[in-house]
């Protein structure tokens, strides 16, 4: 079992075969990169290896007198790679060129091949200088390097959640060259809970990789350092036995920590057979730690939220009876006699949040103006973040005055009662105090501030967790505000503008005598008829259900029926069977629909629209396409919203949009979001999510 810390870690690998030979993938430890040179003659056959030199391909004396393309890939070869290079040597005087190489034994290394033509004094070419050079070292390290940089990158740019850590699992297990890797987050309770996984097994893998062996995982956790366990007979029989059980040779615990506080683990994992990790092993996983981590964290805390917005008690009450809960326990396990916990608010100093025991924290005889007054003491703990305890009640004050500091606790203990605040800290700034106060003759000791210390942070978490949910809260409104919106532009908009479009032509009808004002009141009827359904659409929308109960294929067929009638637009359609798509996809490819073919009923003066609806294994594509006036797409246009609002919905629904039209030339517009992932595909094992 090695137990290394992360700093101890050896020097980065050097070179032996990469993973395109079938080996581990993993460079060996080199100084510097091996090189071989070769003399060549004119047709490129080997005269001489240059001497004392160590040739990376394995190859020594037996290329003497055989082609230089024996370094070349069979395909390339074959394709005359060779000869090319040799000509454009010949031609230029140099030729480099960097591509797999082949050694003696058939396996591939990543190469750099310096091919410089040799002339006599009259300028004929009389042969070649080969020089070539293993880079398979740097090769690797540069795919490390760019590995650790995307799964930072995604870290940064907060992806969703579980998609980086299953990147990160994913580069990893690629980077060690191990075949199975797993992202195991710290939950309360010190219990890990995998978070993702990427290889062999990774679908059906629960709790540890070692039964049996979760001791020593949590020990791991507990100091904070990485182990390997290998099946290899330095290693004690126990954990051999639990590896064999397991099916496994060698089995790596690395922690995730973030400012020196461990998150979870990242474990990897080979098979029985396979390879046994080895200390140059954690020095290619430590890039890793730092990234993987804050996402590990990231994801705890988005869960959290998650959590706590699906609580069916929130807002005030809930923290109130939180932190009631909190005061009751310290009251009982503390012995006081009341405890209340103030939380501070700007510019009104500390309220009381919660309590227990009743409303009596302040002892018959004293008043608010005195100095051991609750709040004083909580305010005093507040600034000074720092637990305080003062004696308090009548007998206390007289006892003690003008006693100094050490002679008046004394004092206050045998005469008067106790006051004693706990600063509630947060991100180590004080938020609140819990202030309890104790009978007659009972000091609070260390224990005693322990405990309330302890349940403290159980009061901040709360305090904390009601904050994170009214932000939360505040951005769904926002969001909500903006929705509907969007949804009011999308429906009752155009319903609104042919009403009062068909009531100012009924009226120029009417005052000229026409018998024709029939027509555009029947219109504004029927306008109004819709406006209606569109409001239960929307009221419908803000239901779960949305259009799941009659399908994307039947909605859009019905709304391409009301278009022809009510407009006397030509619009085909060629629609396949229902796409298996996420219900908000499908809204979003209803709604765009809608708004574009709104646009060529107001904008395009189109004769013919065809409208496409395809499914795919991967994606839901709809095409809308019209024979209108086009417009330009590089203009903006103040004031409508359509486009922006149709690229929002694409956005959200986590597709894309292209619209491509020029003057007199139609539109095209063309919407592409992803599909519902099968069991097999490639989100299979993806968390469900709370919608």
């Amino acid at each position: 079992m090695t137990d290394l810390p992360p700093t101890a870690m050896p020097a980065a690998p050097g070179t032996t075969p990469d993973a395109a030979s079938g080996g581990s993938g993993r460079p060996s430890t080199g100084e510097r990169p091996e090189e071989v040179l070769l003399v060549l003659d004119p047709q490129g056959h080997v005269l001489s290896v240059g001497a004392g030199a160590t040739s990376p391909a394995g190859h020594g004396p037996d290329l003497v007198g055989r082609h230089v393309s024996l370094l070349y890939p069979p395909e390339d070869a074959a394709s005359g790679a060779a000869a090319r290079a040799l000509d454009a040597a010949a031609g230029l005087g140099t030729h480099r060129e960097h591509a797999w190489c082949v050694r003696r034994d058939g396996a591939r290394f990543w190469a750099e091949t310096v091919v410089t033509a040799t002339r006599d004094a009259h300028g004929r070419l009389v042969g070649y200088c080969v020089v070539v050079r293993d880079l398979s070292a740097h090769r690797w390290h540069e795919r490390r390097q760019r590995a650790v940089a995307e799964v930072t990158k995604s870290v940064v740019e907060c992806g969703p959640g579980y998609e980086v850590l299953a990147l990160a699992a994913r580069r990893v297990r690629e980077s060690v060259g191990a075949e199975t890797t797993r992202v195991l987050a710290l939950d309360w309770g010190d219990t890990l809970t995998e978070c993702a996984a990427d290889g062999v097994g990774n679908a059906s893998s629960r709790g540890f990789l070692m039964p049996g062996e979760s001791a020593l995982v949590r020990e791991v956790v507990r100091v904070g350092r990485p182990r390997i366990f290998s099946d290899n007979d330095h290693e004690p029989s126990r954990l051999r036995a639990a590896l064999r059980e397991a099916g496994l040779a060698s089995v790596m615990d690395v922690p995730l920590t973030v400012r020196d506080r461990v998150v979870g683990l990242l474990e990897v994992a080979n098979r029985r057979g396979g390879r046994c990790f080895a200390p140059e092993d954690l020095r290619i996983v430590e890039p890793f730690i730092g990234p993987v981590g804050l996402a590990v964290e990231r994801s705890r805390a988005e869960e959290d939220l998650n959590r706590l917005g699906r609580r069916s008690l929130v807002g005030q009450d809930a923290v109130r009876q939180a932190l009631n809960s909190v005061a009751a326990e310290a009251v009982s396990r503390t012995g006081a006699v009341c405890c209340v916990v103030y939380l501070l608010e700007p510019g009104a100093g500390p309220r009381p949040a919660g309590g227990h025991g009743g409303t009596g924290l302040l002892p018959c005889g004293q008043t608010e103006n005195s100095v051991n007054h609750p709040v004083r003491v909580a305010m005093e703990a507040i600034t000074t973040a720092a637990p305080v305890s003062r004696g308090c009640g009548e007998d206390a004050d007289k006892a003690t005055d003008g006693d100094p500091g050490p002679a008046r606790a004394a004092r206050a203990q045998a005469f008067g009662q106790y006051l004693t605040a706990v600063p509630l800290l947060c991100r180590e700034e004080a938020v609140g105090a819990l202030c309890c106060r104790f009978p007659r003759g009972r000091h609070p000791g260390a224990e005693d501030l322990a405990t309330l210390q302890t349940l403290a942070v159980g009061a901040v978490a709360t305090v904390e967790a009601q904050r994170l949910w009214a932000v939360a809260r505040e951005q769904a409104t926002r969001e909500e505000r903006r929705h509907l919106a969007r949804e009011l532009h999308d429906s009752l908009c155009p319903a609104l503008y042919g009403i009062g479009l068909n009531a100012r032509t009924a009226r120029e009808l009417l005052r000229r005598g026409d018998t024709g004002a029939h027509q555009p009141i029947d219109s504004v009827l029927r306008l109004t008829d819709a406006g209606l359904s569109e409001v239960r659409t929307i009221l419908y929308r803000l239901r779960p259900e949305s259009l799941q109960t009659e399908g994307l294929v039947t909605a859009l067929s019905r709304y391409v029926g009301q278009v022809r009638v009510r407009h006397a637009v030509a619009v085909e359609t060629k629609l396949s069977a229902e796409p298996d798509a996420a219900p908000e996809a499908k809204h979003a490819l209803y709604r765009i629909a809608q708004e574009a073919l709104h646009n060529v009923i107001r904008h395009a003066a189109a004769r013919h629209v065809l409208l496409c609806l395809s499914a795919e294994a991967d994606a839901v594509t709809l095409v809308i396409t019209d024979d209108g006036v086009g417009f330009d797409t590089s203009r903006s246009f103040p004031g409508h919203l359509g486009l922006c609002s149709m690229r929002e919905r694409a956005r959200e629904a986590g597709g894309t949009l292209e619209v491509d039209s020029r003057p007199g030339r139609g539109t095209r517009v063309r919407v592409a979001v992803p599909a519902r992932p099968t069991p097999d595909g490639p989100g299979a094992g993806r968390p469900p999510t709370d919608t």
